[in-house]
């Protein structure tokens, strides 16, 4: 920075915001803004609460706003740039940014990269008219929990006469992210917000990168016999129960692993130590799901029955089953037989961390402001206190816990043949190529 002097009215003049992190920086953009000629806004991030935040300001003074550009926003927050156009702001002032990223190919689950370089800035410019501008720079993104205090934030604001060199600098950055920008268009704002979500969610698979072993794959194994000659055909369905406990199965997307043996071993763990030397395998997926016993007459080819020693037999038409309490019922669709040596993992979910919390330490956004937010109905509300959190626990399991009951009922060690695994490892001498889901090795 070329001069710092307070003393003097036309050099520029820098002033650290805040003495604590959590400080409300609204009510300074508001004044600022109300009191412009010109607005121009870079942020990373906007969500309907933040623009609440400010625009207010911006719909009393509309036409002085000449460019706001965001990295990333909500579908409301977008919702929120439309009401700006209602005001007579001109569309061609709103600008999204998307950021980079590169394509992955068409094989792929995604074919780009979620998870990628973004628009990151956070810059509040304005012009008065006595010749000088003012500009805030730092961590706040346009959202509730930046502007309103909630968060921990910093931020400088320059203030001296619009000519000075570093709001060249300013202006200079502004209008390269412009550059780089798309002009916002209201039938877009679905598409903005999906890329936005699909950001996020690549941030959550980038954040969970903690060393484990196999894949988060939910896998139904079941061990069973046959002493009938003929065996399911691909595209023929077959029909079980599991407990209801566990959830919706298709919901789940999980697979089903069937192994069926001319006599079924001894035990669970037996069955699984000797998949290979079953009559024939099967990859399956879930077509079906009926909870509350509530499939009375069911199209499927293929029946299995009790858990404890589970016989696959043709099904007799029609086929009405007699569902058991507390069980869903579930069809699932014959593929491929199954490729891959897997290791099915039974070990109990991670029951994860509890925040532990100092209620006497919090931090609100001001009351007027809460009086704005509470009918906006976010979830979780953002008018309510928010309290410091002091560390982390781990989470207990509950005694009534009916999900995870349901999982140890269904692991080799309680004896079902059927089974629930919620990781497993392929050791197949091939690991780059996914057999499990019937293609085959090139």
């Amino acid at each position: 920075m070329n001069s710092i002097s307070k003393n003097s009215p036309m050099s520029l003049r820098a002033t650290v915001l805040f003495d604590t992190p959590q400080h409300e920086l609204a009510s300074l953009l508001r004044k600022k803004i109300a009191s412009s000629t010109k607005t121009q806004i870079v942020a990373g991030f906007a969500t309907v609460e933040g623009m609440a935040a400010i625009e207010g300001a911006l719909s009393a003074n509309p036409l002085t706003l000449d460019t706001f550009i965001v990295g990333a926003g909500t579908y409301r927050a977008y919702e929120a740039f439309d009401r700006l156009i209602n005001l007579s702001i001109p569309q061609d002032r709103l600008f999204v940014h998307l950021g980079h990223t590169r394509l992955t190919g068409n094989q792929a689950t995604y074919r780009f990269y979620r998870y990628h370089p973004m628009l990151h800035s956070k810059v509040y410019y304005m012009e008065h008219e006595n010749g000088t501008a003012s500009a805030v720079i730092g961590s706040h993104n346009v959202t509730g929990f930046a502007l309103m205090g909630l968060n921990g934030e910093a931020a400088v604001l320059l203030e001296g006469p619009k000519d000075d060199p570093e709001f060249d600098k300013i202006r200079g950055h502004i209008n390269a992210a412009k550059a780089e920008s798309l002009q916002y268009a209201p039938q877009m704002k679905l598409a903005f917000s999906w890329w936005t979500h699909q950001f996020v969610e690549g941030l959550a698979d980038k954040a969970n990168d903690a060393p484990r072993e196999g894949e988060n794959k939910t896998t139904i194994v079941i061990l069973c016999e046959s002493k009938d000659r003929r065996l399911p055909k691909r595209k023929e369905s077959i029909y079980f129960e599991l407990r209801s406990a566990l959830g919706k199965v298709k919901s789940l997307r999980a697979e089903v692993h069937l192994y069926v043996f001319d006599s079924l071993p001894a035990s669970p763990l037996e069955a699984l130590a000797n998949r290979s030397q079953a009559r024939a395998s099967f990859w399956c997926r879930p077509i079906g799901v009926e909870e509350e016993q509530g499939g009375v007459e069911l199209l499927a080819e293929w029946q299995l029955n009790d858990d404890r020693h589970p016989i696959l037999k043709p099904t007799s038409k029609p086929f009405r089953p007699k569902p058991t309490p507390d069980m869903q019922q579930v069809r699932v669709v014959v593929y491929n037989e199954v490729r891959g040596d897997f290791e099915y993992l039974f070990d109990p979910p991670e029951l994860g961390w509890v925040p532990r919390v100092d209620q006497e330490r919090s931090v609100q956004v001001p009351a007027d402001f809460a009086e704005t937010l509470a009918p906006l109905e976010i979830i979780p509300s953002e008018d309510q206190p928010w309290f410091l959190v002091q560390g982390l626990s781990r989470a207990e399991r509950q005694k009534d816990d009916r999900y995870l009951k349901a999982l140890d009922d269904m692991s080799p060690s309680a004896g079902s043949y059927f089974l629930m695994s919620l990781r497993r490892k392929d050791q197949s001498p091939d690991e780059d190529e996914p057999k499990s889901r019937g293609r085959r090795k090139k």
